[in-house]
């Protein structure tokens, strides 16, 4: 039996930004996972268990390069898990890898115990933990770019709005620097080559670089109860593109913004980094202030304002419209003061901290 385990995410800087292919962000992994466990079986099909979506294993048989689930009402629900084995199969396949049979069990704790979502991007992490685990059970020792991009072309065959910096954090772990690929190059060589030739090409736009916090440096993070549809907040976001002036501004800060909290963080400077996420919120806000949604909702504020009045720097986390916001602080300082005061305010202190890998 194999078991691996990829971690949620949240976005500390960059957010929308990051949708356009060599803008930066910078995300997190937190230490809430998505685990799945794969072993041998004997028999002529294999199984598919969600813990989380369903209470029985469901079945299921390959047909040509398609797997086919026996409950119809299932296949949709499993879609991310189905599409992340069809895509490691075919390049396994063009590897000359013989398939076999197995039973594979997905299990997450990215919800909270009464099934609401963080925001912590668990469809990328069941990409990545299907992918890890069909890794190893066939011993293939793929490296992360190439566990990276095969969950990104599964990604991709499923969905066409996300940059995919939540796959990244959740196959490279803790502090990472993001910028996206081209996405019309990629689908069309998705469209016109193999997956293995996909692998293997250079991929216009993406960086991926892990990155050095300061040190006695601590993100808190804090929920506001209210899930956000990320797909929904970009594509609205995205409408801002016909106003060139706005978006090309938007997009300048932003990425203006990001670099300096790149240097803070390589120069060990905490109050750069405070600094910056500071002004990483404007930028938000700004955005925020031309859209048709609430990035920065009345319980984000609050968020914000309760970790400022402490001394930290505070920002939406992500998508923003609900979810998660964070406050970065020094040395532990009000800590236990802001999570009160949070908590006062209907808003739920997460006592994540950041994964570094197995």
């Amino acid at each position: 039996m194999i078991q691996v385990k990829a971690p949620g995410k949240l976005y500390i800087a960059g957010e929308y930004a990051v949708t356009e292919p060599g803008y930066k962000s910078v995300l997190i992994a937190v230490d809430r996972f998505v685990t799945a466990t794969i072993e041998d079986t004997n028999s002529s099909s294999g199984f598919i268990h969600s813990k989380t979506l369903h209470h029985e294993p469901i079945t299921f048989t390959r047909e040509q390069d398609k797997i086919i689930i026996s409950d119809n009402d299932a296949a949709d629900q499993l879609k991310y898990i189905t599409q992340a084995i069809e895509v490691f199969e075919q390049f396994a396949k063009s590897s000359n890898v013989t398939l076999r049979h197995y039973n594979l069990t997905i299990d997450s704790n990215l919800d909270d115990a009464s099934g609401h979502k963080y925001g912590l991007g668990s469809s990328a992490a069941v990409l990545v933990s299907v992918i890890k685990a069909l890794n190893e059970f066939y011993n293939l020792q793929l490296s992360n770019l190439f566990i990276y991009k095969l969950a990104v072309i599964a990604n991709m065959k499923l969905q066409s709005l996300s940059s995919c910096g939540d796959i990244a954090v959740s196959v490279y772990t803790g502090w990472l620097v993001y910028s996206t690929f081209d996405h019309v190059w990629v689908k069309q060589q998705i469209e016109e080559t193999s997956v293995m030739d996909v692998l293997y090409k250079n991929w216009p736009g993406l960086h991926i670089e892990p990155l050095q916090a300061p040190e006695h440096m601590e993100v808190l993070i804090g929920w506001t109860g209210s899930p956000a549809s990320s797909h929904h907040l970009v594509s609205e976001v995205k409408r801002l593109k016909a106003d060139p002036t706005i978006y090309t501004q938007f997009l300048d800060q932003s990425q203006k913004y990001v670099e300096q909290l790149i240097k803070a963080f390589k120069t060990n400077n905490i109050q750069g980094v405070q600094d910056t996420i500071r002004k990483n919120r404007t930028v938000i806000q700004y955005l925020d202030s031309f859209a048709t949604i609430d990035i920065e909702t009345p319980h984000l504020k609050k968020l914000c304002d309760i970790g400022e009045s402490y001394g930290g720097a505070s920002k939406t986390s992500g998508a923003g419209g609900g979810d998660c916001g964070i406050t970065i602080v020094e040395n532990d300082r009000n800590k236990q003061k802001i999570y009160n005061e949070w908590s006062s305010n209907g808003i739920k202190p997460l006592n994540f901290s950041i994964y570094h890998g197995q």
